[in-house]
């Protein structure tokens, strides 16, 4: 019987301890996923600044438009992760409620799913400017330049979106499969465990 005892309570301050850390612990990985993500963006756009920058004078025709547009396209997505970043360390979780953090997690999950939508046209743009090329003798070489550019910057921020949509999703997922509810009630107290 003691024994019986002994592991109800363990039981029962393990869901006590789980439901005090639950939200805190998925919104704090939740955010260091994205800071990784923003680390992988910024890197690239850093790689890209050097090449483009790089290419667009080591080049002409072109090459040189291609790396032109990559350097610049790159100093938007370096902004975007430089802001990402300081507002990440600027979250201060212990002010926010577990409503709150889970609909800034899923505000940032919907933004990577936009964001992959957005990128569909960036490379439909993409698209567009190889085939104006064509018919553009005086900018043949700046627009198919441009359009290649925009049509890889494009296909990696459609892939990063997609992915980092992704695995925010299936952390939330894991998170609500496992998630327990424990409540004191007037009768006693309620234990109830979603699979």
């Amino acid at each position: 019987m003691q024994r019986i005892i002994f592991t109800l309570l363990f039981i029962l301050f393990s869901f006590l301890y789980l439901q005090a850390q639950t939200h805190e612990d998925f919104y704090t990985r939740s955010l260091d996923i994205n800071k990784s993500g923003m680390y992988f963006l910024g890197g690239w756009a850093l790689a890209n600044m050097a090449t483009g920058t790089y290419g667009w004078i080591r080049y002409d025709g072109e090459k040189k438009y291609f790396h032109q547009m990559n350097a610049a396209w790159n100093v938007v997505n370096a902004g975007i992760a430089i802001y990402a970043l300081f507002d990440i360390a600027g979250t201060d979780i212990s002010m926010l409620g577990a409503d709150e953090m889970m609909r800034k997690h899923i505000r940032s999950e919907n933004l990577f799913l936009i964001n992959a939508g957005l990128d569909i046209l960036y490379m439909a743009g993409g698209a567009w400017l190889i085939h104006a090329a064509g018919k553009n003798e005086k900018r043949h070489d700046m627009f198919k330049g441009y359009g290649q550019s925009v049509i890889l910057q494009g296909a990696f921020l459609f892939l990063f979106d997609l992915v980092k949509f992704g695995i925010q999703y299936n952390h939330r997922m894991n998170f609500t499969e496992t998630s327990t509810n424990l409540g004191l009630t007037g009768n006693g107290i309620t234990l109830s465990i979603g699979f």
